[in-house]
């Protein structure tokens, strides 16, 4: 199936997050940072996803995720200020990743992927 790329209405963010955020199952996330002052960054590799919320009164979106090796309660949040655009890379219902665009011309791709098996030693 072929990806497609769809861009998310803004007034459709809160919405799309919660929705996404509350049927989300074990995901793994690799967060990355590109921009023309900053270059390409890794800000989180294969950490699992807690949810992505929108909070527009703040003009902010929120990536919380866990690593396996962290205490409970030590979550980690990748926050982007003033989001412009978002669009989603998709094949299903979960997107492959999600790019989101800021005020200052970063952008942030959060690429999404099933968790590995847990196994016990």
């Amino acid at each position: 199936m072929a990806h497609q790329d769809i861009e998310l209405p803004r007034d459709n963010w809160f919405e799309y997050f919660n929705g996404f955020s509350k049927d989300l199952a074990a995901i793994d996330a690799t967060v990355e940072v590109d921009g023309q002052d900053l270059g390409a960054q890794i800000v989180a590799e294969r950490l699992v996803l807690t949810g992505i919320t929108y909070d527009y009164k703040d003009d902010i979106l929120v990536v919380g995720l866990v690593a396996p090796d962290r205490e409970p309660g030590e979550d980690i949040q990748h926050i982007v200020n003033s989001p412009k655009r978002i669009v989603l890379d998709t094949t299903a219902i979960v997107p492959d990743t999600i790019d989101v665009e800021d005020a200052e011309g970063h952008r942030t791709l959060i690429e999404l992927s099933g968790a590995p098996e847990l196994t016990s030693d």
